[in-house]
């Protein structure tokens, strides 16, 4: 008789680690920005399946490459806070990646005798804006706008105040700030650290773009333990990896801090008033502020705000939902730049517009001007002999903000659609 007893058979148990797959062909939904030594490894070629695009490598000429990194290992490549030019580079990836993100998209440029906060140099400047256009939609970050960036953090505001910090960060964000708006991306970047006076004249000179500033604040040991590296990278690393919080504000979630220096805690600070560093109301009202807690291990979202105009009314959530919305659209034109001007197209491009827009509807993101109901979609064909077009009007309220919106999308023969406000 056969042996029926089931923990008597012979089981085969094979275990395997694989990180998942990213198809190359996908936009990258973060991408992280910086300048490395002309010398540095080339990433693209010791890891060739992190390749996105690359130009053309000729000795001692600029040369840049977007890669997709999947590991920590990959981003040991990368130049860190201690080489001869530090760069927050290496920490800010790692960072990412240890959040729990599953990649995060590197655009490299090396220049030989160009440093990493030259983001503005004229070469990288060239080579990068090229790259940004192919990935629309996506949060950029910048971890070395504003550098040099000191190896540590200190109570000392003289000691941590570089005068070529101030200048480099309004030079990036009026370098980078108007390639954002038109490609439905979102910059991050971190607020140097300035006195308010300095700080309200900076942040004053920098208004109007589609930036996020970001700066730490909080217990004086968890800054000196983290105080140091990018803000900007933990937040954009927390919003990519939460991709239920579009719309949802970010003020009180709170951010695991992986990372950072270990730090001998001073014991005296218990007994003192002194253990807490507040945050500047200029930079409260003006930036993403990070409050770190005195363990160093989370950090709390005190506000969201972003530079664009009109102030304090343009939050993280209502910038990414209308960017989504806007690139919806334009996607939705796009297919109708070559169509004649004739009411059948404009029918479709109407019938187009409502379908990409249905799920902004259903997850009750968009609703009717009135606030109820479906938005309004009207297309229309304009001939002309001159610059025939098809053209659609949109009204609608976008939720939880209750913000109007009416736009007008038009397409001319040949050329990229156009979205005007009305």
């Amino acid at each position: 008789m056969m042996n029926s007893n089931p923990l008597q058979k012979r089981v085969n148990i094979e275990v395997s680690l694989a990180r998942p797959q990213s198809s190359r062909q996908s936009l990258p939904r973060l991408c992280v920005v910086g300048v490395v030594p002309y010398d540095s490894p080339v990433i693209s070629e010791l890891s060739p399946g992190s390749l996105i695009r690359r130009s053309s490598l000729n000795h001692l000429e600029p040369f840049v490459e977007q890669v997709r990194l999947t590991s920590i290992a990959q981003s040991n490549l990368l130049p860190g806070i201690d080489n001869r030019y530090p760069s927050r580079l290496k920490d800010s990836v790692t960072t990412i990646l240890e959040m729990g993100c599953n990649e995060v998209d590197c655009i490299l440029v090396r220049v030989p005798g160009v440093h990493s906060w030259e983001l503005t140099h004229q070469s990288v400047v060239e080579m990068v804006m090229g790259f940004f256009n192919e990935i629309p939609g996506a949060m950029i970050v910048f971890p070395d706008a504003g550098g040099p960036w000191p190896r540590s953090w200190s109570m000392d505001l003289e000691r941590r105040v570089d005068p070529r910090q101030s200048q480099n960060l309004v030079n990036c964000i009026h370098t980078y700030g108007p390639v954002f708006a038109e490609n439905f991306q979102l910059g991050f970047m971190d607020m140097v650290p300035e006195n308010p006076e300095n700080a309200h004249h900076t942040l004053n000179s920098v208004q109007g773009h589609d930036i996020t500033l970001c700066s730490w604040t909080g217990d004086m040991d968890g800054m000196y333990k983290h105080g140091w590296r990018c803000s900007s990278a933990f937040l954009s690393g927390y919003i990519n990896k939460r991709v239920d919080v579009v719309t949802q504000s970010l003020v009180g979630h709170e951010v695991k801090l992986v990372g950072g220096r270990k730090i001998v805690a001073n014991r005296a600070r218990l007994l003192t008033s002194e253990g807490r560093l507040a945050a500047p109301d200029v930079l409260s009202d003006n930036c993403a502020v990070l409050s770190i807690d005195r363990h160093g291990r989370k950090a709390q979202i005190l506000s969201e705000y972003t530079l664009r105009r009109p102030r304090y009314e343009w939050s993280i959530p209502v910038m990414r939902t209308v960017k989504a919305i806007h690139q919806s659209l334009k996607q939705a034109a796009d297919m109708f730049v070559f169509r004649p001007v004739k009411k059948v197209e404009a029918v479709a491009l109407e019938k187009t517009v409502e379908m990409v827009l249905n799920p902004f509807y259903e997850r009750g993101i968009l609703v009717g001007a009135e606030g109820k109901g479906r938005p309004t979609v009207i297309g229309e064909a304009l001939p002309s002999h001159s610059q025939p077009m098809l053209s659609v009007n949109l009204s609608a309220m976008v939720r939880p903000w209750c913000q109007n919106i009416s736009l007008k999308v038009m397409v001319r023969s040949g050329e990229e659609p156009v979205i005007e406000k009305v």
